[in-house]
């Protein structure tokens, strides 16, 4: 990766919400995970473990930074599914069986796609509440 390119990355997560960050670490997560795949299915063991650790590491670090308190049964909820993620990727490691890799990608999609749904719908609105209006009813 280019200097320019990992100072761009580095900047945008820098300065990015925390609603902007969360979908980042879902679209790193999907990203590193579909790169095991492709790794293993070229037969380069060393670089698909790589890209597995490293999805498993963002995927705990989504773990371990939910707030019960304010999250209450979603952050339960969430804490669980990210605990089966994390045992089907260590699975996956363990039988070098790509369906459980494919599993949570499947998984981590669907979330992405929610948080994104609501990240939108905040956004939507704190604009309006800055201008006065109401958002539209969805």
């Amino acid at each position: 990766m280019s200097y320019g390119l990992r100072s761009y990355k580095t900047s945008r997560a820098n300065t990015s919400s925390r609603e902007d960050l969360l979908i980042l670490l879902y679209e790193g997560a999907i990203r590193f995970l579909e790169r095991s795949i492709a790794e293993k299915e070229a037969g380069k063991l060393a670089e698909h473990k790589q890209f597995l650790r490293k999805g498993l590491a963002i995927i705990s670090e989504l773990q371990s930074t939910l707030d019960f308190e304010k999250g209450g049964e979603v952050a339960i909820q969430l804490f669980e599914l990210y605990g089966y993620m994390m045992d089907r990727l260590t699975q996956a490691n363990l039988t070098q069986n790509v369906g459980f890799i494919r599993e949570v990608v499947e998984q981590m999609g669907i979330l992405l796609e929610g948080w994104r749904v609501a990240v939108k719908q905040v956004k939507e609105g704190e604009a309006a509440a800055a201008v006065g209006t109401r958002p539209k009813s969805l």
